[in-house]
């Protein structure tokens, strides 16, 4: 079953956003790489609270979201300054209510981390593709030789604190990050092109490992929400302990260059 994101309706955009015009350079590096305009008919798969659909509202007038989480696509209607109302429908991305051949483009922003079953989001997405259409599957990763920023530092401490206690995070396990050949692999296997791209460089907001840690403890982070809360108060004591102790720069921000980067598919 996909993630519901209900419960992060009031620290989503406050914990994720992107600095003022960086989604918008986005979907211009969208439109410049696969030659569509706002005329095309785009689909984005996990829309979530609009992060990204913001910079295609109300330029894009077929521009359509879905998610699982209906809390989180309530935001988006505050957010848009046109009277049109949101394209929107709360679906599974592996079975979605739209007939075949219908978008010109499928994206997915920071989603596919998240899907065990991605294999059938992607034969779900080719299936609503229409001829030259282009699935594009993006990540927000640093660049190659980036140094380990705070929410990578904190991420591993709280994996080894888990580890102690008994337990695995159940995050970022699936491998199936954008670094690796598995979706290219299976994209070609079903008769497609897969071509990675780096959409856009940009600077993302200033964070420092206390910061990290306090989001990590409020519960913030899905890979979390499985955890018994017992264990989640235990690990989250122990991470704060850590912090003081012994983390270097805890109150630091740093402020990290980031890419777009993105897997494209052709079928």
């Amino acid at each position: 079953m996909p993630i519901n994101y209900d419960r992060a309706v009031g620290f989503y955009d406050a914990t994720r956003g992107y600095r003022e015009g960086v989604v918008e350079r986005y979907r211009d590096a969208l439109f410049d790489y696969t030659g569509a305009d706002v005329s095309a008919r785009i689909l984005e798969l996990g829309i979530g609270s609009g992060l990204i659909a913001g910079a295609f509202y109300p330029l894009a007038p077929q521009y359509v979201g879905i998610d699982y989480s209906l809390g989180m696509m309530r935001l988006i209607s505050n957010k848009l300054d046109s009277g049109l109302p949101p394209l929107l429908a709360q679906a599974d991305a592996r079975h979605l209510p739209f007939r075949a051949g219908c978008f010109d483009i499928v994206q997915a922003v920071r989603v596919f981390h998240h899907l065990p079953d991605w294999r059938a989001c992607i034969d779900e997405a080719r299936r609503l593709l229409r001829l030259r259409g282009a699935l594009v599957i993006v990540e927000n990763i640093p660049p190659d030789g980036a140094g380990q920023p705070p929410w990578a530092i904190v991420q591993d401490k709280w994996d080894e604190i888990l580890r102690g206690l008994g337990f695995e995070d159940e995050g970022i396990r699936h491998g199936i990050w954008l670094t690796d050949d598995a979706m290219r692999h299976y994209i070609e296997s079903t008769g497609g092109r897969a071509e990675p791209a780096d959409l856009l460089r940009y600077r993302e907001k200033p964070v420092s490992p206390r910061v990290m840690v306090e989001r990590r403890a409020a519960g913030m982070f899905s890979s979390d929400w499985r955890l018994p809360e017992a264990i989640h108060q235990q690990a989250s004591l122990a991470l704060r302990d850590w912090l003081e102790r012994d983390c270097e720069a805890r109150d630091t921000l740093v402020e990290r260059e980031m890419l777009f980067r993105a897997l494209i598919a052709r079928w």
